[in-house]
């Protein structure tokens, strides 16, 4: 026996006369079923742009916070724009108007030989524009000890125009080191035509050697290195010797030699040995011996400072022990 179908159109005409409570439960039904299609037609999405607009005004809230504070210092960073502004200024006003190449160079070489340097090289390279100013590099290779060649690029900072340094290499050549630098010296790119204001230096780093070691040199072989102190000039219509053509650095002490009551020192360079008196010259800074000793050979040399002057300095060679 099966139960006959319930069709929906037959509940509908029979619910007039159906019980009060069946009344409410099918009305409370329809109410249901109404509530959830409107929520999910209606509310569904209306929900979702109110979630957005909340994100979206937290979002405006934390923005006006931070262009709040921004806009607190916006005074302080005026000031500092203006003050950045004004030191640009000035720095472009103390570019010379035109190349200073000439001067430079000539600044290069008396640093070199004021610090007892062998140059090798000077290599004026092309001229680089840039927004406001034009830079102008040189290839720099200089040959000498450790203290001299950290005094000379020292020196290099100090001079009177602006100058940098830049891709220093440093390396061992025998007793010597070998030092390769780029320096580059600038030029205002558009010139007013007014001379350039004088170039004011407000700190400079001047390398003192005292009391530093040579990093190249074994601590047996470590000598005081002393600036020099003013002396007299050497006489320059003096024929060179054969000895003078080398540097003091490439001499080794590898003995001595006694006749009568007159010592002598064994120096060796190049795999030949060379007898010297007190007197004699060595190396190609007007060097001269001036006393022998079993250990150590002392020599004084004279260099020309900065402003042309004559500075004699002394050096010492130690016996090569290991000869």
């Amino acid at each position: 026996m099966s139960l006959p179908g319930l069709k929906l159109l037959a509940l509908t005409h029979n619910a007039a006369n159906w019980p009060l409570p069946g009344k409410v439960v099918l009305g409370c039904a329809l109410a249901g079923v109404v509530w959830v299609i409107s929520d999910l037609v209606c509310l569904s999405p209306s929900r979702e742009r109110l979630y957005q607009a909340e994100v979206r005004e937290a979002d405006l809230q934390q923005q006006v916070e931070q262009k709040t504070a921004l806009a607190a210092t916006v005074e302080e960073r005026n000031r500092q724009l203006r003050a950045y502004q004004e030191k640009t200024d000035t720095l472009l006003r103390q570019l010379p108007g035109e190349s200073e190449m000439p001067g430079l160079l000539e600044d290069i070489a008396r640093l070199a030989l004021a610090n007892g340097l062998l140059i090798e090289s000077i290599t004026p390279l092309p001229e680089q524009s840039r927004t406001f100013y034009t830079e102008q590099p040189v290839q720099i290779g200089v040959t000498g000890i450790y203290h001299d060649l950290a005094t000379f690029v020292s020196d290099l900072g100090g001079l009177s125009r602006i100058t940098t340094t830049h891709e220093i290499n440093l390396r061992p050549d025998g007793r010597l080191l070998r030092l390769g630098l780029l320096a580059s010296t600038y030029w205002r790119a558009r010139p007013d035509g007014g001379p350039a204001e004088p170039f004011v230096q407000t700190r400079r780093f001047a390398y003192d050697s005292s009391g530093l070691r040579d990093p190249f040199q074994p601590l047996a072989l470590q000598v005081d290195h002393t600036p020099g102190r003013p002396g007299p000039a050497p006489n320059l219509a003096r024929a060179r010797g054969a000895l003078e053509n080398l540097a003091v650095d490439q001499f080794e002490m590898v003995g001595t030699l006694s006749r009568g009551l007159q010592t002598f020192a064994l120096l060796r360079a190049a795999s030949e040995v060379h007898r010297l008196a007190v007197g004699d010259y060595l190396g190609p800074d007007h060097g001269r011996v001036t006393a022998i000793h079993d250990g150590h050979v002392e020599l004084v040399e004279l260099f020309p400072d900065k402003q042309g002057a004559w500075l004699e300095r002394p050096r010492t060679l130690v016996l090569n022990v290991n000869s």
